[in-house]
């Protein structure tokens, strides 16, 4: 990715985490905004990139984009860009940038659960008693942030601070504007099976004071996506976003983020699962099965015809094959730490619960597929960072 951009012959005008943006000295007001495989977590830039994943995000942004047409205005001029970045990138227009970060929270959790438990704010917000983190807020809040500098925090401001960075007008704008994205696509994606639970978007102002949606939006970078089949307050709630990557920094690479140590290198399983989980929220949320076309052409994958062909020569017997998901003794459980204390109030002592869930699957010679059904439980139905599962086969 760095050699393709890198070769591009265009003015380099600004780096981030995750995009770079060339000025067009054909093209006046223009900008191209080159998405690249890096993927960052508590600030720092992380190793290696996860592959496609440019595409991806240009992808699903190029895709809400339309979806949101009616709703705001967006910086995209076209898709015609030169053809080492083709995929990846946009050219968009010139903005002037608003210093902040606009997010939209329809459930609590991260940095909000953490404040929440402190003081049963948000962003100077008063949320309802006995929320947990996972709960969903009984209508989106609008939670804005400063926008750090790289290696800095990202740090949550109340109303009043965004009036005086930005004025009274522009600061009603942006929570109006940011209120109605998240409102539109909350429910385009729960129509899909997804759960929005919350999304950072960014605005700018054209020359006339315009205001204009900018960057990407609503990408697993930008939001949190939820699988709404399997939700749970109080749970682990599968993802389709970075989380995952965030989950094994935390709990599964023995890194301590608060330290001065650089994050360990992401190990293969982790980028490979990482990739399926972008590419999951892209084919749930437009429906497109293949959104990358050819760029798998020729890749056998566990469970395709050419893998299992052997197999559907014969017909085996209806089987069931049970996959039960378990949070690991480490991780925190409040659902199931919350019932043992009812349990014990109600002289039930010495037991302990656990909440996990069960999934089962069906179908002639499933139990001839167990190594493609593993794949399917470390890729969908269980955060192995945080959570273990077994799985038997019942006749």
């Amino acid at each position: 990715m760095a050699s393709s951009t890198d070769d591009l012959g265009l003015p380099l005008l600004s780096e981030g985490k995750v995009r770079r943006m060339y000025r067009l000295p054909d093209q006046p007001g223009r900008l191209l905004m080159v998405a690249t495989d890096r993927i960052s977590a508590y600030d720092h830039i992380l190793s290696p990139d996860i592959p496609d994943k440019g595409k991806v995000l240009t992808g699903i942004s190029l895709w809400w984009f339309d979806q949101l047409r009616d709703v705001v205005a967006n910086h995209l001029v076209s898709t015609d860009v030169p053809e080492a970045v083709q995929g990846r990138a946009m050219v968009v227009e010139e903005l002037q940038m608003y210093p902040v970060e606009c997010v939209v929270r329809g459930y609590l959790t991260g940095s909000g659960w953490a404040e929440y438990q402190q003081s049963g704010k948000v962003c100077g917000i008063a949320l309802p008693e006995g929320l947990q983190d996972g709960s969903r807020l009984p209508e989106p809040i609008f939670t804005p942030a400063t926008k750090a500098d790289y290696g800095e925090h990202d740090e949550n401001i109340d109303f009043d601070t965004l009036v005086s960075i930005v004025g009274a007008p522009v600061a009603e704008e942006l929570r109006r504007l940011s209120l109605a994205i998240y409102a539109r696509a909350e429910q385009i994606a729960r129509d899909r099976g997804i759960i929005l639970a919350d999304t950072k978007v960014e605005f700018g102002h054209r020359a006339d004071g315009t205001i204009v949606l900018g960057d990407e939006v609503l990408t697993p970078d930008s939001s949190r996506f939820w699988d709404a089949s399997q939700w749970a307050p109080g749970g682990s709630n599968p993802s389709f976003d970075k989380q995952f990557v965030r989950d094994w920094l935390t709990f599964g690479s023995g890194w301590d983020r608060h330290s001065d140590e650089e994050p360990p290198t992401l190990p293969d399983n982790i980028v490979s699962a990482t990739r399926d989980r972008y590419l999951e929220a892209w084919t749930m949320l437009t429906g497109v099965s293949d959104p990358l076309g050819s760029a798998d052409a020729g890749t056998v994958r566990p469970g395709t015809d050419d893998q299992t062909s052997a197999g559907t020569d014969r017909i085996g017997a209806m089987a069931r094959v049970v996959v039960d998901v378990m949070p690991k003794p480490e991780i925190l459980d409040p659902q199931g730490k919350a019932i043992t204390g009812v349990l014990g109030r109600r002289a039930h002592e010495g037991l302990t619960v656990r909440q996990g869930k069960r999934f089962e699957i069906t179908g002639e010679g499933v139990e001839d597929r167990l190594d493609e059904i593993r794949e399917i439980a470390e890729t969908m139905l269980a955060n192995t960072v945080i959570e273990s599962y077994d799985i038997h086969v019942e006749r």
